[in-house]
């Protein structure tokens, strides 16, 4: 019985460990804009400089020749699961480690 309770609360941990946490930058990453322009399939994007150190998401709007756009920007979710940091496309759930950019709980 007391390996049982043993066993579940480990497993219990584990599973609180991995469960996506908001997060933020501790400091601007050139990392972010790479890592958006290769999800999204183009060359470069250009963000803003404080783009996801006060807030986990980060919202993409389609450049706009003429007039407006009336396509949904994209969002991007900025995330730390036990100690690595993830960027997610939410319209895809495609989610990439971060290697260089430094997070923390928002």
């Amino acid at each position: 019985m007391k390996r049982l309770l043993i066993c579940l609360l480990l497993s219990g941990c584990q599973t609180f460990a991995q469960t996506p946490l908001a997060a933020v930058l501790q400091t601007p990453s050139e990392e972010i804009p790479r890592t958006v322009a290769k999800m999204l399939g183009i060359s470069e994007v250009k963000l803003a400089n404080n783009a996801l150190i006060n807030d986990s998401q980060l919202l993409i709007e389609r450049s706009k020749l003429q007039g407006l756009s009336l396509e949904k920007p994209e969002v991007f979710r900025l995330s730390l699961i036990g100690k690595s940091c993830y960027l997610e496309r939410m319209s895809t759930r495609e989610k990439r480690e971060l290697k260089e950019a430094l997070c923390k709980v928002k």
